[in-house]
């Protein structure tokens, strides 16, 4: 389109609009001028300093790094148990007298423990004692009955020899016709009778070993029974079998006990020992160690005391993927009680080149963060382990190669800590913040913060 086309259209528009009255121009004429001056009134006024935008400084603490050969540390919970945990149980049916401990005690090996009823085991011995004593006593008889029939059979021998020659001299004369042949006859029948009471005899004396052995075996038979009796005499009075602690009893004054019936339990003070589970995570260092002769020692709660790490379980539990390690006592350590759960702290090997950092420099458990002319810088590293402080906190070791010693990190949790965030550590805060006060107590200006 060109203007005289435009000229056109302006004037065919004017035509069908009304033109307006002398009043509606002067308002307009008025409006008009009002919004020049509010306008100019606005572009002529004096404009605000634009704000001065600053990076956010976060105040922090820090930590040096320095570099040494530090032991990692394992929080375990363990039980304490002993391996000597006799239940006690009655040998023989009977009343119980009297119960000489409680609950709790401790008791020395050799103190009596429980009296029971001795009426039926001491007339039991009673019994046993004279059957001994008739056993002996037939043994005794059988003896001389072996020595006599021996002399009998010596003579029966000796006789029978006699009466043997006797009828061969007899024979002799009976052929010559100088004897009756009935005299002859008689002799060799007494002959005949002779011998077999000498083989009868014999026999008799053959069976002597089997005789006395029987008699023996009822004598060691007799014996037996009569020590028996005397164990289960011996049986009514419980003693216990080690130095211990009493931990249940079962029975009191009174009570009617079979054999085998519980009586009371104690366990061996000086066999204590604590079972702990050990992180799978670890045992082959554990193991490694433990094969190579170190000693590795765990402290218990509130004790200075060290409890050695003697061996490891010989099989896992159903369920559990770590395996037990089982830490002796001191021996004048025995006042834990069996059962009792127990907080350990493990000290392992040493690792070489390892930086301890409070426990809020690590993040995501594999970085922390550098600070570097007030900047942060992250950087990966190794986690070996955590070790107690003496004030009772935790420190994480940790392994990195591009760590220099005199190394500045982050000591602080910061919930968006990233590298190039801006930071000042509190102490040079602090030291500014002294500066500018010091600086209004005098008048003389001071830095910035």
């Amino acid at each position: 389109m060109n203007t005289g086309t435009f000229r056109q259209w302006g004037r065919r528009l004017a035509d069908y609009l009304p033109r307006p009255s002398r009043k509606n121009r002067v308002l307009l004429m008025i409006l008009g001028s009002a919004g020049l001056a509010t306008f100019a009134l606005l572009a002529t006024a004096p404009q605000p300093p634009e704000p001065k935008v600053e990076e956010k400084v976060w105040p922090v603490s820090a930590v040096a790094v320095a570099t040494a050969s530090l032991s990692p540390e394992l929080m375990l919970f363990g039980r304490v148990e002993s391996p000597h945990h006799a239940a006690l149980r009655s040998d023989g049916s009977g009343d119980v007298l009297s119960v000489h401990v409680r609950e709790g005690d401790r008791v020395s090996r050799g103190q009596l423990l429980v009296s029971l009823d001795r009426e039926h085991a001491s007339l039991a011995l009673e019994q046993a004692e004279a059957n001994l004593a008739d056993a002996e006593s037939a043994f005794a008889s059988l003896q001389a009955d072996i020595r006599a029939e021996k002399r009998v059979l010596a003579h029966m021998e000796e006789l029978y020899n006699l009466t043997s020659a006797k009828a061969e001299r007899l024979k002799g004369l009976n052929q010559r016709q100088l004897i009756a042949t009935e005299h002859m006859e008689n002799t060799l029948q007494e002959v005949a009778r002779q011998g077999i009471e000498l083989a009868r005899q014999q026999a008799r004396v053959e069976k002597h070993p089997q005789r006395l052995a029987r008699a023996e075996a009822a004598v060691n038979r007799a014996r037996a029974q009569r020590d028996d009796s005397e164990l289960r005499l011996e049986d009514t009075s419980v003693y216990a079998p080690f130095d211990g602690r009493i931990s249940a009893v079962t029975v009191a004054p009174g009570d009617r006990v079979d054999t085998g019936s519980p009586l009371l339990s104690l366990y061996d003070t000086g066999a204590l020992r604590i079972r702990a589970s050990l992180p799978a995570a670890n045992l082959d260092t554990i193991k490694q160690a433990l094969n190579a002769g170190q000693s590795l020692e765990a402290y218990a709660d509130n004790s200075d005391a060290a409890l050695s790490l003697d061996t490891l379980a010989a099989a896992v539990g159903t369920g559990r993927s770590g395996v037990d390690g089982l830490f002796s006592l001191p021996a004048d350590d025995n006042n834990l009680e069996l059962g009792r759960a127990v907080a350990l702290r493990l000290v392992l090997p040493p690792v070489d080149e390892a930086i301890a950092l409070p426990i809020q420099s690590l993040y995501d458990n594999r970085r922390i963060f550098l600070i570097e002319n007030e900047r942060l810088r992250a950087l990966e590293v190794n986690p070996v382990g955590q070790r107690s402080k003496a004030d009772g906190g935790l420190e994480v070791l940790v392994q990195a190669g591009q760590l220099t010693a005199g190394s500045e990190v982050l000591a602080t949790s910061l919930p968006r800590a990233t590298t190039g965030l801006k930071v000042q550590t509190v102490a040079a805060v602090v030291a500014r913040h002294d500066a500018l006060h010091n600086a209004q107590q005098t008048g003389q200006p001071g830095g910035a913060g």
